[in-house]
């Protein structure tokens, strides 16, 4: 069934109107009254909804059945990646986003590559990665800032860093639970060590992945994955239904 994003849905009543982007997608794939698709909002609410009137700038629907189900994983997991350029950027936060992070803090650094911070293009991909993964809530995406600015901030829980120098500890020597984890991977040519030692002065915490070089991408995605195997729901949660 067709998933939309819809703010507000859940203090819409049992009628709601559907705006904008989420509409063009109605008329691309040709809905019209009587047909029935299911919508979330940012509250964690989804609403099984049939359309009653379509019309030039918005559609009308009733809702027919809502439920709050506990899809979205309970860590707190907070991906920062270097900018990377264009697709390999837009990679990185679609696949975070079906990963399960709720917030995704780009950084730029001395050895970035992207010249340009897309944070309204990566908010439409988280939008719509959260639509297709069944996710009940989207994630944020941060403007872009100083890696120097990010390592300050007043994180929550475990603080790592991925980091091809360190050559001693695992995430599995890490701790064996978290509830909130912020985890920053580097660009394509690494941090330089005074970042490092910057993050690691401000209680990040370093260690490896594997011996071989990943891909920046790679190891945003991999990373992601391993604090989600590790302190999240992946592989110990039943399928999205």
């Amino acid at each position: 069934m067709l998933r939309l994003f819809v703010p507000g849905a859940h203090a819409a009543g049992p009628h709601l109107t559907i705006a904008g982007a989420e509409l063009r997608h109605l008329r691309t794939l040709r809905l019209g009254p009587g047909d029935r698709l299911c919508v979330f909002d940012e509250q964690g609410g989804e609403h099984d909804v049939r359309i009653e009137r379509l019309g030039p700038r918005l559609a009308e629907a009733i809702v027919l059945a809502s439920r709050r189900p506990a899809r979205d994983s309970a860590l707190d997991l907070v991906l920062a990646p270097a900018l990377l350029k264009g697709a390999r950027m837009d990679l990185v936060v679609e696949k975070a986003v079906e990963l399960g992070v709720r917030r995704v803090a780009p950084f730029s650094c001395r050895r970035a590559v992207g010249v340009t911070a897309r944070t309204e293009r990566w908010q439409r991909i988280a939008v719509a990665a959260a639509k297709q993964s069944g996710r009940t809530a989207v994630p944020v995406i941060d403007p872009l800032r100083p890696l120097a600015e990010l390592v300050r901030l007043p994180w929550q829980g475990l603080r790592l860093l991925a980091w091809e120098g360190e050559r001693e500890r695992p995430l599995a020597a890490l701790a064996p639970t978290a509830r909130a984890v912020v985890v920053v991977v580097g660009p394509e040519g690494g941090l330089a060590e005074d970042e490092v030692a910057d993050a690691s002065a401000q209680g990040f915490t370093t260690f490896t992945l594997a011996p071989r070089i990943l891909r920046a991408e790679t190891a945003a995605i991999v990373v992601t994955a391993l604090c989600q195997h590790r302190w999240g729901d992946l592989s110990s949660a039943p399928a999205v239904s």
